[in-house]
Formats: C-alpha cells, structure tokens, sequence
C-alpha cells in the first residue's frame, strides 16, 4: 500500500474523520478523537467555528461541501498524505455499480474520505478504502456518527462509531415465518 518507513512503524497513529456537521458538533467528537494525530472533515463543515472547536483536539484538514458557503476557506479537493498515507478528500463520490472500481484508476490514494449522503459507507477497493463516515447532523438519517481510522504495520483500518446513546431499545421486524 505504501513503503513509506513511517506508515510502516509499529507505534502506528489515528486519525478522526467526520462530515456533515452543517454548524455542529455533538460533544462525544471530542472524547473520540482523543489522541489523533489530526482529523479530515469532508465537507458541509456549516460554520468555521465547528473547525475551530476541532483544532482544540488535534490539527484540522477541512474541504467544502455543496451546501458550504463560498467564503469558507477550504478546497472543494484535498490531496494530502500523513505519515505516508495519501489521502484524497471530495465531498461527493459515487458509489454505485463500479464506480469506485474506476475511481481507483484515476486516484492514487491509499484513503479516500467523502461525505454528502449522511449514511455511513466503508469498503476496501483494489487496496484503497472508500469512507464516508456519515453525518453529525441528522437531517437526513436518525444517527449521528464519525471515524477513526487507524494504521498499524502499514495496515489501514477504519470504524464507523454512532455517537448517540439510545435511550430506548431498538425494535426490529422479522417477517412472520411460513404457515404462522
């Protein structure tokens, strides 16, 4: 993935990855990402200030989503590495069909960070991870979540965290069995 003797190193390093705060963040970011070595936010950010909260915790690299305004400082695409590891960020990447197939063709990144649906997306494609880490703001879905990806011996992996304590039990529904 890469040879990069920092990204290689057993001490590894984290780093937090969230998007679609639009103007806020939920305080369990900030016991989350304790310790990472920077955090990605992949658009929508709503307000500097959520920026400015983050850099309390660690150094920020922010993008601009669709509904940002255009005075917010940031790159609608970011190309930067860590450590040794690339990452690409844009707030919209498909993800139907083969597209991210292709989207590896074109990209040389071992991590690519993107946001913009609000539902949480992880997959490993021809050796490069696709995560979206879904939304802070609840707009769309009735979860709030965020990232951590984690490098260890040159290995990458990601989890997807809800940061919502649920109150009441989840009730599932199991279609009734044959015959009942």
């Amino acid at each position: 993935m890469t040879d990069s003797k920092d990204a290689l190193n057993d001490e590894g390093f984290r780093v937090g990855v969230l998007s679609d705060t639009h103007g806020r963040l939920n305080g369990a970011v900030f016991t989350l990402f304790e310790g990472v070595d920077c955090i990605f936010h992949a658009g929508d950010v709503g307000k500097s200030q959520v920026i400015r909260e983050l850099e309390l915790i660690a150094p920020v690299h922010a993008i601009r989503g669709n509904t940002d305004p255009f005075d917010l400082p940031f790159p609608e695409v970011l190309d930067t590495s860590h450590k040794g590891i690339r990452f690409h960020v844009r707030h919209v990447v498909p993800t139907s069909g083969r597209s991210l197939e292709f989207f590896t063709m074109r990209m040389d990144a071992d991590v690519v960070l993107f946001g913009h649906t609000h539902v949480p997306f992880l997959e490993k494609v021809r050796g490069t991870l696709f995560l979206n880490p879904g939304a802070i703001s609840r707009s769309r879905v009735p979860a709030e979540t965020a990232a951590v990806i984690t490098v260890r011996g040159g290995e990458i992996a990601a989890t997807v965290h809800d940061l919502v304590v649920h109150e009441f039990p989840v009730r599932l529904r199991y279609p009734a069995e044959a015959g009942a």
